[in-house]
């Protein structure tokens, strides 16, 4: 039995490694194709995925082509990650009798309303499901209203938030510390999935942070969101008469900076377990954010900009017990670490109610993946 499962880019790759953990688990005689669409996508398939995981790019929604990939793979099932809908080949696999899944599902009020002007083709689509699972009720209500079934919709939550990321980084937080040489108490400031325009915003509130009393050997760790960036980050940072390294480079010679450029995938988590401080990005510019619960998992409070429409969820669970910290501008949130660095004691509560309401998030993965097993097995 092959199950195919369809990630766009590396949030999804992330998301369908989760769901095969859960899956293997459950349907141990399984195996498993994975398609993306970009090269950091496949990138982190290849990388992530494990051995039993065949990693492919997806083919192009065209009839002819589509019909020989679902010739040569032959899947099972087919899973649609978040809403990454391709109609020719949605229909053609409905024809050709593999099971369709849509899991993780999450839609944007900007995007129903897009997808509304064409309701009628969207409820043809939204047909071709057996099940749909989704992040929250809102999510559910907007499929619905397009047109998929109500009894095949499920309320299921967000499997992104299922990463064990615990486990992953305790045993490499001495291994980050003595990559980045930091010194017992000296304080590291990481901005991880970084977009453009919001590099030289952080500059500037790490280049204020350094000035205050205390913040003299701040570290600044900045990891673009997409690696083929690297050029214009260091362009800006050279423009700017900023030292920096590559993190590359302090893996196997001596820290002699103080800004390190990520220029690797795999290393955030890691990075964000010994930060004192983190922001996460595509929040600062319009990009609707990134998932703010890697950070929470650890057990950090997490800042990130008003930009965050793909993962409201996570902001309003992390603003309703004090765990995550919305700020509007760069000022903001300078402002805002300055006055956790004065008040470590609310800090570190923060840091506990953040890392609580993330472990009550996760459970997610497994009840997506019986939802597979309950449709398999009809």
């Amino acid at each position: 039995m092959t199950i195919w499962l369809h990630g766009a880019s590396v949030g999804e790759v992330l998301l369908a490694r989760i769901l095969i953990k859960e899956l293997t688990e459950i349907l141990p005689n399984a195996d498993f194709v994975l398609s993306t669409m970009t090269e950091q996508g496949m990138e982190v398939a290849r990388k992530q995925a494990g051995e039993k995981v065949r990693c492919i790019y997806a083919p192009l929604d065209l009839v002819g082509i589509v019909g020989r990939s679902i010739q040569k793979i032959r899947p099972s099932l087919y899973i649609c990650l978040e809403t990454e809908l391709w109609p020719a080949f949605l229909f053609k696999a409905k024809r050709s009798g593999v099971k369709l899944v849509l899991l993780n599902g999450r839609l944007s009020d900007r995007s129903f309303q897009r997808y509304q002007l064409v309701k009628g083709f969207m409820t043809r689509i939204l047909s071709c499901f057996s099940m749909i699972s989704v992040v929250q009720l809102s999510d559910a209500k907007r499929y619905m209203s397009l047109g998929a079934e109500p009894e095949k919709v499920r309320v299921l939550g967000n499997a992104k938030y299922d990463q064990d990321m615990g486990s992953l980084v305790l045993e490499s937080q001495e291994q980050y510390r003595a990559w980045l040489n930091l010194h017992p108490g000296q304080p590291l400031f990481v901005a991880g999935s970084t977009h453009t325009g919001e590099e030289e915003m952080l500059l500037t509130v790490f280049q204020d942070l350094k000035k205050a009393t205390g913040m003299q050997d701040l570290i600044w760790v900045l990891a673009p969101r997409h690696l083929q960036r690297l050029g214009e980050v260091e362009g800006m940072l050279k423009k700017k008469q900023v030292p920096y390294e590559r993190l590359s480079d302090v893996k196997v010679s001596e820290r002699r900076t103080d800004t390190i450029l990520v220029d690797s995938m795999g290393d955030l988590a890691g990075l964000y377990s010994v930060a004192s401080y983190i922001f996460c990005g595509g929040s600062l510019v319009e990009r609707g954010g990134h998932n703010i619960m890697e950070a929470a998992i650890l057990g950090k409070p997490v800042f990130y900009g008003p930009s965050m429409k793909d993962f409201s969820d996570a902001a309003e669970l992390l603003e309703s017990v004090g765990g995550g910290f919305p700020v509007s501008r760069p000022e903001d949130l300078t402002e805002s670490i300055l006055y956790f660095m004065d008040h470590p004691e609310e800090y570190n509560n923060s840091a506990s109610r953040a890392r609580e309401i993330a472990a009550t998030q996760q459970g997610a993965a497994r009840k997506q993946a019986l939802l597979v097993k309950e449709v398999l097995s009809h």
